[in-house]
């Protein structure tokens, strides 16, 4: 090629890159013809081919009206490693001290165009990638955690578990902390071989519990396995195990921050056609930007754990389209930027993209995040993430026509969209419109090690969100629920499609102001209401008339205006409930106009509203009077019994110490009373009288079974709010008949149930009486609530759900209540 192709034609700058000129170079061209004068559009080519990069090109205001445009083109940010000698076995190694920044450490390699594995004990496992190749965190003596115990900083290793480092100051743990919501990357202290107590140098953004998840990574001891590596920073030497002969291999060390760094005040710039691999940070990167493209480029390989593929932050009307993102350390693509208090949006837009396989390292990863106002993620394809699929937070954001598949695969309480809304005004003017979401799967950390599918949802608007409309979306087969709606307020739920959830097909908990939730959250509702309350751009925005000081309602509840009319609710398997609602009034939220189905099994609903007491003796009537005080009653005990709390007879009625741990076994005091037995499909009435030496106590009252080895089974619990003043509370509960999926062979005996939730003091409970009562039909029930009083049970008629089409035929009862055929065919990526 020639030194330098540059022609101005047509108001139009041309500058080809070749052998002889750079990129960068060919960057500084195009400024060259600027300061001189010419300020007509530019474009920058590049030939097909692999060119390595070592510095980010930045782009200023200076390089506006410009498109880099490359042409089968890759560009790499990694340099290659030569120089291999045979350090012992098949490992070899060599210095890479001159390849690397001055300070940087290295936190990936590549090989033949695929990471490798940092050195980890346990080993990566190949056969079973996402759940294998992992230690567990180990319990506690049964007298539980010993006192004083450091729950973000110290945890205990199981013996065979235990490792011997040189260094072990360089030693991380790669951790599922607490609840497995993600993992955290955490530098080691110490590991002591006696007691088995590892130290971490810092705290852990959650508590270290027993059954957590970890690998330990980053010691040449682990390097025992093909294609693990790790890098001497002493010695400035990569030591690395590949999986054919070295001289074969084409290995790389990822040392680019960016590719693309586009500055503020930049406008009209175009980056197309490119393959980037291989750099450490976010591989293209707007701050400030606008009116720019980024359009059929393939970013895969890219970020370490705090690195994604393309981020946009404020600026406005940048559009990211066409491109596929994947194997991203962090997010596939990132979007943000807008003024709340005015409303006023930056127009950014993610559509037609191809994003998966995101989240390698950071797996709080989503495929696509939108922040702030305005922004936009439309057909995109988005599947195969640790985490969330779209993640949000802001107002005025649309997420709409998106394929999202095979989600929260890594974690758990997560979902394919989510949102929150701890500041009352998030996502308010949000719309979440016509996406398909499937395989939405969820992974447990239990005692008997990971579940999966676990608790995870399809659509979740979590923490308070408000103002959403959620209308025509397909979401089945997800592990817990096709939509929770958690303390949700003033959205719409509207000719929605929720099939196949793996325990309900809906749900609304809402919270009470004796709630965690609420009373750890209101200060900051308070503070953001007033932030933007009064403004112009927010009046006529639903729901926002309403002081979050003055939501509680007089019932207690706090979840008002929710409005979930007009949708499909359909399970195929029985028992597998219709909906679950948890503090939530019907005065102040609307269900009705749903078509309901459980293909042809009886509708359940968790809801058994018992008719009258049936004639004889109840089973079981106890008053306490001849208990032996200071001893527990025959037949009561412990549950779960924290420290050394009791439950014993004092005065006439049962006592029970109150107190509430962090111990996962025992993390508060809950009780039960006598064996009674079972009857199939049988109706229960408890009526008992309550005080406790708090002013209020939250206690759940619930029956419940339990066969050591077999299993344990729980009515729907009811939660009670007790007082100092000894009252008569009632709960309800039925059991499972033997045709209903929730039956287990080994019921032969109930109990009450009573959990304590209050962490200290005593609760006393007198005139304990259980009755059989007549049972109701479970949607007559459901119905007497106050809920889907207009709606139908009938077939759908789906055009065939086993194969996963969800389009209605002609005849669907659906369209007698209103429902409207879903525009299944515009969703995914357009060409």
């Amino acid at each position: 090629m020639s030194l330098l192709s540059f022609t101005s034609i047509s108001q139009a700058l041309e500058v080809r890159v070749s052998p002889e000129l750079t990129l960068s170079q060919a960057v500084q061209k195009v400024r060259e013809a600027r300061q001189g004068g010419d300020n007509s559009v530019a474009t920058i080519l590049l030939p097909e081919g692999i060119a390595e990069l070592t510095q980010p090109i930045v782009l200023e205001a200076k390089d506006s009206n410009l498109s880099i445009v490359g042409t089968k083109s890759t560009l790499v940010g990694a340099p290659k490693v030569t120089g291999w000698q045979l350090h012992e076995g098949k490992i070899m190694k060599a210095d890479v001290s001159k390849l690397l920044p001055k300070g940087f450490t290295p936190r990936q390699l590549i090989c033949d165009g695929e990471r490798q594995i940092l050195a980890r004990y346990p080993n990566f496992d190949a056969k079973d990638p996402l759940y294998g190749g992992w230690a567990f965190v180990d319990d506690f003596p049964a007298t539980g955690a010993p006192e004083g115990h450091l729950w973000k900083r110290t945890m205990y290793v199981k013996a065979q578990d235990l490792r011997k480092w040189a260094h072990p100051e360089d030693v991380e743990i790669d951790i599922f902390a607490q609840y497995g919501w993600w993992n955290f990357l955490e530098p080691v202290a110490s590991l002591d071989a006696q007691t088995r107590l590892l130290t971490l140098k810092k705290d852990c953004g959650y508590d270290l519990h027993p059954h957590n998840r970890y690998h330990f990574q980053n010691a040449l001891e682990e390097l025992d396995a093909p294609g693990e590596w790790f890098y001497d920073k002493r010695a400035g030497l990569l030591y690395f195990w590949p999986e054919k002969p070295v001289d074969a291999c084409e290995v790389r060390i990822p040392t680019l921050e960016s590719f693309f760094k586009v500055k503020a005040g930049t406008k009209k710039v175009t980056i197309r056609g490119f393959a980037l691999t291989g750099c450490h940070g976010t591989a293209i990167t707007f701050d400030g930007a606008e009116d720019c493209l980024v359009e059929r480029c393939v970013l895969t390989r890219v970020g370490d754990f705090h690195g994604s593929g393309i981020s946009v932050s404020t600026g406005k009307n940048v559009r990211i389209s066409h491109n596929e993102v994947s194997y991203t350390g962090s997010n596939g693509i990132g979007l943000s930027g807008g003024d709340r208090k005015t409303l006023t949006g930056t127009d950014h837009v993610a559509e037609d993209n191809h994003v998966h396989h995101m989240g390698v390292f950071n797996k709080n990863a989503c495929g696509i995040s939108l922040y702030g106002v305005g922004n936009i993620a439309r057909h995109n394809h988005i599947h195969d993430g640790p985490r969330m699929g779209v993640q949000m937070s802001g107002n005025n954001l649309i997420v709409e026509y998106n394929h999202l598949h095979h989600l929260c695969l890594e974690t758990q309480d997560g979902g394919a969209i989510y949102t929150g809304g701890r500041d009352w005004i998030s996502s308010r003017g949000s719309k979440w419109q016509y996406n398909l979401i499937h395989d939405v799967v969820g992974c447990g950390q239990e005692s008997d090690g990971l579940k999966h599918p676990w608790f995870t949802f399809g659509l979740y608007p979590d923490d308070n969100s408000g103002g959403l409309d959620i209308i025509g979306n397909i979401v089945y087969r997800v592990a817990h629920t096709p939509i929770h709606l958690h303390n949700s307020r003033d959205c719409v739920v509207e000719n929605n499609i929720f099939a196949l959830g793996g325990k309900f097909q809906f749900d609304l908990h809402g919270w009470t102001k004796e709630q965690r939730f609420y009373t750890s959250h209101i200060d900051q509702m308070i503070k953001g209401y007033e932030s933007v309350a009064g403004q112009p751009a927010w009046k006529g925005m639903r729901g926002m008339e309403l002081h979050p000081k003055d939501a509680i309602r007089e019932d207690g509840t706090f979840m008002t205006g929710d409005v979930v009319r007009r949708n499909i609710m359909f399970s195929s398997e029985p028992g597998v409930k219709y909906g679950d609602l948890r503090n939530v009034s019907p005065k102040w939220n609307t269900i009705d106009e749903n078509l309901a189905w459980a293909n042809g099994h009886p509708i359940t609903t968790g809801i058994n509203k018992v008719g009258p007491d049936k004639a004889g003796a109840p089973l079981l009537s106890e008053t306490f009077d001849a208990a032996e005080p200071g001893k527990t009653p025959k037949g009561w005990g412990f549950n779960h019994r924290p420290g050394k709390v009791n439950l014993v007879t004092t005065d006439g009625f049962l006592r029970c110490d109150c107190l509430v741990l962090k111990d996962p076994k025992n993390p508060k005091s809950v009780f039960h009373g006598p064996d009674l037995p079972v009857t199939p499909g049988a109706a229960y009435r408890v009526k008992l009288r309550i005080r406790s030496t708090e002013a209020s106590a939250p206690v759940n009252v619930a029956i419940a079974a339990y066969a050591a080895g077999q299993g344990y089974w729980q009515s729907n619990s009811t939660s009670l709010t007790v007082t100092n003043e000894w009252q008569e509370y009632e709960a309800t509960g039925r059991i499972p008949l033997t045709t209903e999926a929730a039956w287990k062979p080994w019921l032969k005996h109930f109990w009450l149930r009573i959990d304590c939730h209050q962490p200290s003091g005593h609760l006393d409970i007198d005139d304990v009486r259980i009755t059989e009562a007549e049972p109701l039909n479970e949607w007559t029930s459901w119905q007497a609530e106050g809920w889907d009083k207009n709606s139908l049970v009938a077939d759908p008629m789906f055009v065939d759900w086993q194969k996963d089409d969800f389009r209605l035929k002609p005849e669907s009862p659906a369209f007698k209540l209103g429902f409207k055929a879903i525009p299944v065919e515009k969703i995914g990526v357009r060409e």
